[in-house]
Order: structure tokens, then sequence, then C-alpha cells
């Protein structure tokens, strides 16, 4: 029975074309220290590599156990391990494969065929031997397979540049620096094929991160070799400063340092941790956080890096984007199964293109669609083997999606070997932030640790000015540097690099337009149309911005690296701090950024980049129906995210844009479309009673009127919810009835019709009507339709139609029928899988308990419900808590029972509310005032129900608990 070994990378052991599923680390590196070393072994050696810790006979005693549960657990291993007293062996076979054996050999050839062999050995190598253990044997063994495959591929790019295949030695090239970045002939390689291709802007960018490189790894300056390449390919121009190493040092922050130190040996333990870098702008947050992600490289971790960039431009993700697009992620995303690649396909459209096999993501609803995508992006996380950084700069500008993602992670992974490091400025962040509710999530879950930086001490401040400048300078032009500076870190380099003492913000702007108005031409070109861009940009990209031909941009962009304006980022660049990019900007005339922003957008645009980006340019350089166009893809980009917000926002924006262009029956019908794509995202995030929504409506009609359009399905159950809001029913019903007459006997707006006819009639205490129009919603709804609910409407009829007809069902007097409609009501829920309809759900199914007397389902449906309210409309919360007041009053406490009911009325008192919602809360109201055993307070309260009229009289006839009010049954 031939074997066949995988070690390169993860384990794997076939025996026969059968998988060995082990599950046991000490096996695994037993196996494969047999299968390198054919022949019998002793055991005295093999037990004191595998337990180096333990004494000689507790090690040969796990060593016995170890031989035993292998035998027991993979009895075809019998035939293959040679076992004896005093060895133990694995029996080789002339079919069997190994592939660190395989790789050697391919290695080894020679001649014509060494091209082909080398190849074959690089896509052998999966990964490093054994790569998630740590035995101390592996050391040395690992290291010399690692050289091994680093020489192949520098070998590979370099008879690949000889037979003049460039791209083939460029990915030769790039995918040594990924392993190996100091390699400084790998630099050169790149260098020459790009210069070869003609793309010396791409030839300049491996010459940056080469020096970049050396500087953060080894603190060393490139080679006079690399220094000539240089020369060759960008002659420097008399006078031009020498190419500075990359960044400024980083001094002081020994405190800091351990706190981060610390947190990631937890997270390397199996404690996945968040930690939040704070501190003022300029503190040095982003230098700490990345001397802290090479520090973890250099212990074997890997990462990946994003960054949250200001403004309203970025859509949804990212930075979750970036990481995956990292090598720490990319190799582990491709081992993914089919239907995880598909659901992080949405984030990622060159899946599809690299893996025909992958579907096309379908729409889900919010809850389901956010859940699966969750969980792949867990999956890539969970399969890198080595412990995983996440680093994510400015995460103050992160979008909610984002920051609950890292909350997922840090959640439902706890045991990952995952830290996630972000630099924030939390002052900055109101209440509702997502990075508010991502911390006080973590605090929760004891996952966050906070590091704040506060300004540098006067040593430090000297230190730090000493470093940059390369000389002494006076301790009374330290003190008034350190003074003038406050301590900022970032104020001090600009004060050194300008020759002079910096203040405050203001100051500091001023030293960076001077730093600018030195630039010479053609860096003093490029810089402007850097800013314009914003953020990380490549050079070909700037290229078509600033409108400039090769030659001026390798001599403008190498200017403004020298100068530290902008640094290697990615793949592209980057503005060394977010100052000197504002401050740029503000250097722009207004045409000429005009002009810059349109062309950024064709840029974008043709580069297939995000749509939210490419509006941000339409928006800014116009013209106004082109950004109108943007922002309408922008919006639909975002509701397939289920970024509602974001979509809200980019609609808002276009019908300002139509505002201002000529009226007429083009720009009407696009405001239709426009106001209609609005209708759903609005409702989700202001609900039904906004003002927005109701401006929108009015218009909508108006356009309606003069363009002769009939009103879409959504428009018309959007007013009739509208109209339900306002207590005015018969409107309601009347746009019911139109939904329901315009559409096919089989489409999903009769279910919703019948719907929202019955819970005008629930409201208005006809309840043999509400019985028909739910039981109809109930009948035509179809399972294979949910989606197409939840996508369109928001929200999953069955649900909602069974949970009101189960209390209406209470109402006509039949209990029994009442509980079993709650019980299915509750299991749709659970099985839509969609949060807000659960949330509905739940209301109602306490509602019940309340109206049949059941202390414990009501105690049981209101703990559930104030868990589901998080993503639920703020009148669910006042639902929930005025439920918790009374379950308080059962408790035995009435003062703070009633305290909490009397509060949740209150938010609504003078507010037009959802229908019901009065009576709701004034019902929960009545329940606790009889429990409490206040006569006045019950009269007072059954009056006020019963001038409601509607529900509201029904309920102010309750007298006995799990009585029914209705006059038939008194």
């Amino acid at each position: 029975m031939s074997a066949r070994a995988r070690l390169l990378g993860g384990f794997g052991l076939e025996l026969g074309g059968r998988v060995l599923a082990l599950d046991s680390a000490r096996a695994e590196s037993l196996l494969a220290h047999l299968l390198l070393r054919p022949g019998l072994q002793q055991r005295g050696r093999l037990a004191a590599l595998l337990w180096p810790e333990s004494s000689e006979a507790q090690a040969r005693t796990n060593l016995r156990h170890l031989l035993h549960t292998l035998r027991k657990r993979a009895p075809g291993l019998a035939g293959r391990l040679d076992i004896t007293a005093q060895a133990v062996g694995w029996r080789p076979d002339p079919a069997d494969r190994v592939d660190v054996v395989e790789f050697e050999e391919l290695l080894a050839t020679t001649g014509p065929d060494r091209g082909p062999a080398l190849a074959a050995a690089v896509a052998l190598h999966r990964g490093d031997l054994l790569e998630s253990h740590d035995d101390e044997w592996l050391r040395d063994e690992r290291d010399r397979l690692r050289r091994r495959w680093l020489d192949a591929l520098a070998e590979l790019g370099a008879l690949a540049e000889e037979a003049g295949d460039l791209d083939s030695a460029v990915g030769h090239a790039e995918r040594l620096l990924r392993a190996d970045p100091v390699r400084e002939p790998a630099y050169r390689l790149l260098m020459r094929c790009h210069a070869a291709r003609g793309e010396r802007g791409r030839a300049l960018r491996a010459y940056h991160a080469c020096v970049s490189a050396l500087d953060r790894e080894l603190g060393v300056a490139v080679s006079t070799a690399t220094r000539a390449a240089y020369e060759a390919l960008l002659p420097p121009e008399p006078g031009a400063p020498p190419p500075q190493p990359g960044r400024p040092p980083l001094v002081g922050r020994f405190t800091e340092r351990v706190t981060a130190v610390r947190a990631w040996r937890s997270a390397a333990a199996g404690r996945a941790r968040l930690v939040l870098v704070g501190g003022e702008p300029g503190a040095g947050k982003t230098r700490l956080a990345e001397e802290f992600r090479d520090w973890c490289a250099r212990r074997g971790a890997v990462g990946a890096e994003a960054r949250c960039h200001p403004g309203e431009g970025a859509p949804a993700y990212v930075p979750v984007v970036d990481w995956l697009r990292s090598d720490a992620l990319r190799a582990p995303l491709r081992g993914l199964p089919v239907a995880r690649l598909a659901e992080l396909a949405r984030l990622l459209p060159e899946i599809r293109d690299e893996r025909p096999d992958v579907p096309a993501p379908e729409p889900l609803p919010e809850a389901e669609q956010q859940r699966r995508l969750f969980e792949a992006v867990a999956d890539a996380v969970r399969a890198v083997a080595r412990p995983l950084l996440l680093l994510v700069d400015d995460l103050h500008h992160g979008d909610r999606q984002t920051c609950r993602l890292v909350h997922y992670l840090l959640r439902t992974r706890a045991d990952a070997r995952l830290l996630v490091l972000a630099t924030a400025r939390r002052e900055e962040c109101p209440p509702d932030h997502p990075l508010v509710e991502l911390v006080a999530a973590a605090t929760a879950g004891d996952r966050l640790v906070e590091i704040e930086l506060g300004p540098l001490a006067l040593p430090e401040t000297a230190a730090l000015a000493r470093r940059l400048s390369g000389a002494d300078m006076s301790e009374p032009d330290l003190r008034r540097l350190h003074l003038a500076t406050g301590g900022n870190p970032l104020f001090v380099v600009e004060a050194v690099r300008a020759g002079r003492a910096a203040g405050p913000p203001p100051r500091l702007r001023a030293l960076i337009t001077a730093r600018l108005a030195g630039l010479r031409d053609p860096a003093a070109g490029l810089v402007g149309a850097a800013a314009v861009l914003g953020r990380e940009f490549d050079a070909d990209l700037l290229a078509r911005v600033a409108g400039v031909e090769e030659d001026v941009l390798v001599r403008g962009l190498d200017e403004l690296w020298r100068r530290r304006i902008v640094r290697e980022r990615g793949e592209g660049y980057d503005f060394v701090h977010g100052y000197l990019r504002e401050v740029a900007d503000l250097r722009i005339a207004p045409a000429r950024r005009r002009q810059l922003h349109r062309r950024a957008a064709d840029a974008l645009q043709a580069a297939g980049a995000p749509a939210a980006r490419v509006a941000e340019h339409r928006d800014r350089g116009g013209p106004p129906g082109a950004a109108v166009e943007a922002h309408r893809r922008a919006a639909a980009d975002a509701v397939l995210l289920h970024a509602n917000a974001d979509a809200v926002r980019h609609l808002q924006r276009a019908l300002e844009l139509l505002g201002g262009l000529p009226p007429g029956p083009d720009r009407d019908t696009t405001e239709l479309a426009v106001r209609t794509a609005l209708l759903a995202p609005l409702v989700l995030v202001g609900g039904y009673s906004s003002a927005a929504l109701a401006a929108t409506h009015e218009r909508h009609l108006e356009l309606l009127a003069s363009t002769g359009a009939p009103p879409a399905p959504v428009l018309l159950r959007s007013l009739a919810l509208r109209a339900m809001a306002r207590s005015d029913f018969a409107e309601a019903a009347r746009h019911a009835e139109r939904l329901r007459a315009a559409a096919e006997p089989d489409d999903v707006e009769v279910s919703e019709a019948g719907y929202v006819l019955g819970v005008a009639a629930f409201w208005q205490a006809d309840f043999p009507a509400a019985r028909r129009w739910f039981e109809l919603a109930v009948a035509r709804y179809r399972p294979e339709d949910r989606r197409a609910h939840l996508v369109r409407f928001g929200q999953d009829p069955k649900v909602l139609a069974l949970a009101r007809l189960a209390c209406t069902l209470w109402f006509l007097g039949d209990p029994a029928a009442a509980r079993a409609t709650r019980a299915a009501a509750l299991d749709w829920a659970g099985r839509a899988g969609h949060p807000p309809n659960r949330t509905g759900a739940l209301t109602f199914a306490a509602l019940l308990a309340l109206d049949l007397d059941e202390p414990a389902e009501l105690r049981r449906h209101a703990a559930a419900l104030a868990a589901t309210t998080a993503q639920a409309p703020p009148q669910m919360r006042l639902v929930a808590d005025a439920l918790a007041g009374h379950v308080r009053v059962l408790d035995g406490e009435p003062t703070a029972g009633l305290a909490a009911i009397h509060r949740a009325r209150a938010e609504v008192a003078g507010e037009q509310a959802a229908p019901g919602l009065r009576a709701i809360l004034a019902r929960v109201l009545l329940a606790a005032q009889l429990a409490a055993g206040d006569p006045a307070a019950v009269r007072s309260t059954a009056e006020e129900l019963r001038a409601m009229g509607g529900i509201g009289a029904v309920w102010g006839r309750v007298r006995e608990p799990g009585r029914s009010p209705l006059p038939a049954h008194d």
C-alpha cells in the first residue's frame, strides 16, 4: 500500500489513496521525522526530539502511548511502521511519494530540463516544512528547505529574464520578495525587467521599496550595485538630495511597546486580541504600529495592512478587502470551499476570474449575507497557519461593517492566534460611531488592550531631533523646540526638516506649505494630482490623473519620495501623513482641482475601482449628470452589501445634483428612478415615520403625475405603511389594494398586500377581516420567494403575518390556535434568519403572553426581545424596555418597573409613532399597574386606551389578566 505525504505547508498523509486524519500534532511530527529519515531510529532519540522538556523516562512513555494510539486510530499504518523494543522506523516503498524528497530531486536536475524542474519544485513548495509546528528538530531543516526554495525562485527569475520572458521574471521576483523582502538582487531584477518593459515608474517603485525594506529590516543602506541600477534608471540632477532612508526613527514609547508585546504574546498563544492605539494627531500612532508590525514579522508572524480614509466616498469593507488581497491571506483564501469563495466574491470580484467554478454571489437578506460573509472571512483567517496580525490605520474613519467584522472575528474566533492592531482618534467619534460600538463589545468580551500615546518628554524630543538632523543641538534650542512643538513627534519632525521650531497645527500648516513650495517641477505638479487621489495610488494612475509622460512622472515621483512627501505603501504610494495631503490639496486652484477629479474618475472607472470612489471624484469634478449616475451605481453597490446608510447618502447626493440641472422630462425620469431606489434603504435607516420618507413620497407622487409612469410596487407598499404610521387606515388600505390589484396571482406583492391589509384591520380591531388578510398573506407566501421579500421590501411577511394572526385568534376567542400560531411564527422567524423579523415575532409573542396571563412565557419572550433590539428600529427597543419594566413589576420592583415603562412612553410623546405603538406601550403599562395593585392608575390608563379607539379601545376594557376584553367573552 503506497503512501503519499505532504510536509511542505500543512501535514497530509494518504495510504492507498485514503487520507489519514491523525488529529495530533505529535503524531504528525513523528511521522514527518520518520518519512524524512527512512530506516530504524532509536526510541530514546525520537522521544528526546519530540518531548525535549520531559525526563527521559517520561519521554519514552509518551512515545509508547503515541505509537499505541497511532496503531489504534490508523490501522493502515501498522504495515508501514517497523516497531521494535529499541527502535521505530518507516518501511519505504518504491511507490511512495514524499513532497520534500520530490522537491529536492527536482532541484538536483541539470541540463536543458533544469528550468521546468525548478518551476515544478517551486510549485511543490506550498509553504514551510510543517509550518504550523514549532518542534525544535524542524527548525534547521525548515530553514534549509526555505533557502533552497528562495534560491530556486531567484534562479527562475534570472532564467526568465535571460529568455526574454519578462512577465515571468517579474512574477518570480515579486514572489521572492514577498518571502524575503531584503534580497537586493531581486529588487535589481525587478528594476531591470520593469525598465525593459517601458515601465520606469514601476522600476522606480521597486528601488524605493528596496531602500525602505533594508532600512526597516536591517538598518542598512542599499548596496553600490543597487544604487548603480537606480542611477542608470534615473540619472540624478545636479544638487538633488540623496535618497533618504525610509522612516523617521521611533524614540521612547517603551511602556507602550511592552503593552503591545504582551498583547501579542497572549494572541499568539490563542487568545485573540484588539489593540487600539490612540493619541492626538501626530503622536506617532502609525509609526508605533509599523514598528510593532516589523517586530512581529521578525518573530514569524504574518501580517496584512489596511487603512481607513477620511471623507464619505469609501464603500463598506474597504479595509477588509485590503486584508484579503494581502500576501498573508491570499494563499489560504484559495483553499477555501467554493461556497465560501462565492461569498468573498462580493468583495473580491477577481475570485471568479481566477476560479470559473465559483458561482456568482446571490442576493441575500442583510442578516444572512452578513453572516455568510463574516464566516467566509473568518475561515480565511483560521486557514493561516502562523500567528496573524491585522493592522488597520485610522479606524476612526472606518465603516460600521468593518468594525462589526472585527468584533465577529474576536468573538467567534476567540481561540485564534490573531491580533487586530488599530490606530484611531477616539475623541473624534460621536456616540453612535461604529468604533464606539466595537470598543464596547471588545471590552465586554475582555478582548481590548488600549494604548494611549501622549507627548514626548524633553529627553525623547531631543533624541528624535538629533537622530533626524544627524547633529547635536544646543540645550536652549532643544528646550525651545520642545516648548514650541509640545512634544508632538510629527511637529518635531516637520520642525527639524524645516530648520525651525514648529508650533500648533496652524504653524505646522505654514511649515508644510513652505516645504511643498520648495518642490521643483515636475514634483510640484505631481503633488496636486496625488492629493486629489487622496488614497493609495500607483504610478500609472498618478500619471493618468496628472496628464504627464513617463519621463516626467519618474523624475517627479522620485523627488516626492526622496523629500519624504510620499512613501511606498502596498503596491503603490501614499502620503507620509495626512497633513501633507491636506495642505497640498488646499494649494490647488479650483479649476485645476475639478480637472484632476474628472481625470481621476475616468481613470478609476476604467480600472474597475469601487463605484463609491468613482462617485467621489465625479461629484467634485463634474459634470453633474455623470456624477448622478456614479452615485446611483455606488448606491446599488451599497444596497448589495446592505450598507443602507451609505446607499441613502449616495442617492440623496444624486438628488441634490439633479436639483441643479435644467428641468425637463429627462431630469424627472431620472429623479423618479433615484427616488424609487431610495425608498427601501430610507425606511431601513429611518423608519416609516421619518420626515425624509414623507418628503420623498410627496415628491414621488408629483413625478408620477408629471411623467405618467405607474407607481412601483415598493412605492405602493411604502405609502400604505406610511399612512398607517399616521393612523390613516383607510388610505393605507387603498394603497394596499392597488398593490394587490397590480400583482399577478403568483407575485410576491400578493402576500405583501395581504399582510398590509391585515395590519390595517388589526389596529382598527376588525379581527375577522384581519384574520382573512393574514391568512391570505401566509397562503400566498412561497418559501422560495423569501429572499425576494427581504431584499425588495425588507421583511418576511409570513413571520409578521403569523405573529399578528396569533394575537388576532386570541381576540377571536381561540387561545389554543393563538398559541399554536405564535409557535409557528417564532419557528419560521428562527429559520428565516432575519433579526428585524424575529424582533417583530417576539414583540407579538410577548403581547400574547401578556393577554393570556403567561408570566413564564412573557419573561422568556421579553428577554429574547431585549437581546435582538440592537439591529431593530428604535420603536422596538422602546417596546422591549417597557416589557422589561413589566417583568420588574412582576419581580417585586413596582417603582423601578413602572418608571421604565413611563420613560419608554415619554420617548414617543408628541412624535408620530408606528401604528399601535402608543397602544402597545399603554397596554403594557395597564398590565403593570394591574400587577402593582393600583386601581386609580388602572382606571386612568384604561380611559386613555379607550380614547385611542381601535385596538386601544379593546385593550382598555381589560380588567382581569388572561380574560379576553371582547364583549362576547365578558
